[in-house]
């Protein structure tokens, strides 16, 4: 795993500190998931896409709602 140091604006950061208090994960956890989503690798994506997953489980499907979820409604104050 390499460490990256990255500047945000005041807006991305209160998104991000939004999601953390939301989903109870680390802020580099929910920073990775993001980049995930947006460079097109997030499991939810692969689902849609047809992807060959074999297992997700009802926790894992239920946090990947919620990460959509909050992912959307952050879209939607910032338009």
């Amino acid at each position: 795993m390499s460490v990256i140091q990255v500047q945000l604006d005041a807006d991305v950061e209160r998104l991000v500190d939004a999601q953390v208090a939301a989903s109870g994960r680390s802020r580099d956890a929910v920073i990775a998931a993001a980049l995930r989503r947006g460079l097109g690798g997030g499991r939810l994506r692969a689902i849609l896409d047809g992807g060959r997953i074999t297992a997700v489980n009802e926790d894992e499907a239920t946090r990947i709602a919620s990460d959509e979820v909050v992912a959307a409604r952050a879209g939607l104050r910032t338009k």
